[in-house]
């Protein structure tokens, strides 16, 4: 008998594509093959985000699809997970009888045997029904909605299966205990849970072990971890000294960070450490304490400043990438203002920006939103030209400039490959060798784009002539 077969579809953040990552494990552990297209799977899995409106809509639309397939195909198992699972399971429930799995992301270490246990009752199911079945019958099975059980972090991740063979996410915390107004993450993820030091470095040496040597820590509020392990003297700075040690990592990055978590301990550990990259997201959502208040962010535009001073003094090269959010209730055409002078003031080298969209069960969902569509059209588009001049500014003072690239795939261009810095910066050149996905080359930049650069493949011993900057490239 042939291997059921699974598509996953990830919707959402890094963290998302980490849990995914971790089903896609179980799943294979059990038995399955990840099948070529959807059209060729037993069982169809979307893993969710409910952060922003848009992501949400793209999944309602795939239900609809998917509502029409099991109508041929009452075997089929569709299973919702992650966060849209956690918010909206009673609508799933019962509205949305195609469905055969609910599971929230705290259940993702069980979900092999949920999955097996839905695909076994769905096939009974429809060789039951297979004489009388008609075109518009749906399967009916029985929805199986799974908000707690054992957590994806408890279970020994198989370090194989992950997408990039010399990248890999770390998740070392979960949840969120922050108040901020527009976020439901708190709500759909939980309290914070972080994991112990030991348990980080094991699972991390074992990825490294099998060929990687990029990682990225993975937290809602990343530099925030450690605070629930009472007496470990467990923090991101010591986790990265920790992580730091290990010798065939290269590089180690870390996401999201909030700035009031940007301690002194933390920048003394990314300015002594040549490992860690040279760039930090560090969203400061607006650049008007007004608005900054109403979102409960607890810093002020004064207090940001300050601390981004005080990592440039001991890490002058060490980029800044942020978050925005226009149209938030309330933001006034001078608040948003002051977010743009903001922008410019600090000089990101990238930020992404977003138009306010309400979300159930926040605090802001009960706030009027009263910036109209068209105006949040508007200060979105004023926003992201600003972002692409001085991201467009940077990429061209590299021009010239020989960077070290880790090899990530093809290019959108055909006949280039691409990858980043340790500034995190994207650069494409002309190569068709895919033997050079996941090593480390010399770039020399020669074009800068608005979002960015193009250059030309150097041989190895090119490497140390016109480099930009010695953390670029680590020997």
């Amino acid at each position: 008998m042939p291997a059921p077969k699974y598509f996953l579809t990830s919707y959402g953040c890094q963290m998302n594509k980490l849990d995914s990552e971790l089903v896609e494990s179980k799943l294979r552990q059990r038995g399955y093959e990840a099948a070529a297209e959807e059209g060729a799977a037993d069982v169809v899995l979307l893993n969710t985000c409910s952060v922003r409106q848009h992501a949400e809509d793209r999944v309602w639309s795939k239900l609809g699809k998917l509502r029409v397939r099991k109508r041929t195909e009452p075997g089929l198992v569709v299973g919702v997970l992650g966060c849209m699972a956690q918010e909206h399971k009673r609508y799933l429930l019962s509205r949305m009888p195609h469905v055969d799995l609910v599971v929230g992301p705290s259940a993702f270490g069980d979900i092999d045997t949920t999955v097996e246990a839905a695909r076994s009752r769905n096939q009974e199911i429809a060789a039951e029904r297979e004489p009388a079945r008609t075109k518009h019958q749906v399967a009916g099975a029985g929805v199986v909605a799974v908000d707690q059980g054992v957590s994806g972090d408890t279970i020994r991740r198989d370090v194989r299966v992950r997408p990039h063979r010399s990248q890999a996410f770390v998740s070392v915390m979960r949840g969120c205990n922050m108040p901020c107004t527009y976020c439901i993450v708190p709500t759909t993820r939980g309290e914070e849970v972080s994991r112990p030091i030991a348990d980080l470095v094991e699972e991390s040496q074992r990825l490294c072990d099998d060929g990687v040597t990029e990682i990225t820590l993975l937290g809602q509020t990343v530099n925030a971890y450690g605070r629930d392990l009472t007496g470990q003297n467990a923090t991101l700075a010591n986790l990265l000294r920790a992580l730091h040690a290990i010798p065939s990592l290269r590089r180690l990055a870390f996401i999201t960070s909030h700035p009031n978590f940007l301690g002194p301990d933390l920048v003394t550990a990314m300015a002594e450490l040549p490992k860690v990259a040279r760039y930090l997201h560090l969203p400061a959502q607006s650049g008007s304490n007004a608005v900054l208040k109403a979102m409960r962010r607890g810093y002020t535009v004064e207090r940001y400043l300050a601390r981004i001073e005080q990592l440039r003094q001991q890490a002058p090269d060490v980029e800044l990438h942020s978050d925005f959010i226009v149209g938030y209730p309330g933001e006034t055409a001078a608040d948003f203002d002051a977010t743009v002078q903001f922008v410019r003031t600090v000089g990101f080298a990238q930020s992404y920006v977003f138009k306010y969209s309400p979300r159930p069960g926040t605090l802001a969902a009960d706030l009027p939103d009263d910036v109209p569509e068209a105006e949040k059209e508007r200060r979105n588009a004023v926003l992201l030209a600003v972002q692409s001049e001085l991201t467009l500014a940077k990429n061209q003072a590299l021009v010239g400039q020989t960077v070290e690239v880790l090899v990530e795939g093809e290019s959108k261009v055909a006949g280039r490959l691409s990858g980043r810095t340790a500034h995190h910066r994207l650069v494409h050149f002309a190569a068709t060798d895919q033997d050079l996905i996941g090593q480390y080359m010399p770039v020399r930049v020669t074009e800068a784009l608005a979002h960015s650069c193009v250059g030309e493949l150097l041989a190895h011993d090119a490497a140390q002539e016109g480099r930009h900057d010695p953390a670029e490239a680590l020997s």
